[in-house]
C-alpha cells in the first residue's frame, strides 16, 4: 500500500482522497488552522514556511512530488506550519480521521507513511546542518552537494532567490557565493545545471 497510489489503498481511503490543484503562490493550510488533512504532493512544489513573533519568515522545507505534508494531522489539533505552492501543483488529501483509522489496521499504509516520516526528518536534519555553516559559499557547496547525491550534476528546479530563502541568505549573497564558487573551479555552470568538480 502506498499512498501516493490511491489505487492500491483500501477502497474507504480510496473513496475518501481527494486530488486538489494548487494554483503558484495559492497556500494549502495556513499556520493555526484546524489540521484536517494529511497531503502526498502528487506534481508541483509546496514550500513550509513558519511565521515567528517577528514577522520574519523562515522556510522549514521544500515539498516535492512524492513527498508527504500536514503530517501533524495525525497527532495535533493545529498545522504548525503555513504550505505554498511555490508553482502549480497537485496533492492528494487524506482526512485526518479516516487515515488515523486505517493505520491501526493496514501495517503496510503505516510502514509506508513511517518511511516518508524517516525521509522528512532526515531532509530537515540536513537543513539545520546547512543552516549551522556560516559561510555562505561553504553552506551553498554543500547544499549541491546534498542535493547531487550520487551524481556530480544538480539540477536547479528553483528560482535562485527561493534557494536563497531556503539557505537564510539574501539572494545578492547568493550570487556572489555562486561566483566565488565557479571562480574556484569548484562548480562549473551553465542555466540550471550546476556540475560539481571533484578534487
Amino acid at each position: 500500500m502506498e499512498l501516493l497510489n490511491v489505487d492500491s489503498l483500501p477502497a474507504e481511503l480510496q473513496n475518501a482522497a481527494t486530488t486538489y490543484s494548487f494554483a503558484t503562490g495559492q497556500r494549502l493550510f495556513r499556520q493555526g488552522d484546524r489540521a484536517s488533512n494529511f497531503y502526498i504532493v502528487t506534481s508541483g512544489r509546496v514550500k513550509l514556511v513558519r511565521y515567528t513573533i517577528e514577522g520574519r519568515i523562515v522556510v522549514l522545507q521544500v515539498v516535492r512530488s512524492g513527498e508527504s505534508l500536514g503530517e501533524n494531522t495525525v497527532i495535533s489539533d493545529a498545522y504548525t506550519c503555513t504550505a505554498i505552492a511555490e508553482v502549480e501543483s497537485r496533492a492528494i488529501a487524506y482526512p485526518e480521521p479516516l487515515l488515523t483509522e486505517s493505520l491501526r489496521y493496514y501495517p503496510d499504509l503505516a510502514q509506508d507513511l513511517i518511511t516518508k516520516l524517516i525521509s522528512k526528518i532526515q531532509s530537515l536534519s540536513v537543513g539545520l546542518e546547512l543552516l549551522q555553516i556560516r559561510s555562505a559559499h561553504v553552506r551553498l557547496l554543500q547544499y549541491l552537494q546534498y542535493n547531487a547525491a550520487l551524481s556530480n550534476t544538480v539540477n536547479l528546479d528553483q528560482p535562485l532567490k527561493e534557494i536563497a530563502s531556503e539557505l537564510d541568505l539574501a539572494p545578492r549573497t547568493l550570487s556572489r557565493a555562486l561566483a566565488r564558487l565557479e571562480s574556484e573551479g569548484r562548480i562549473t555552470r551553465q542555466g540550471n545545471s550546476i556540475d560539481l568538480r571533484t578534487f
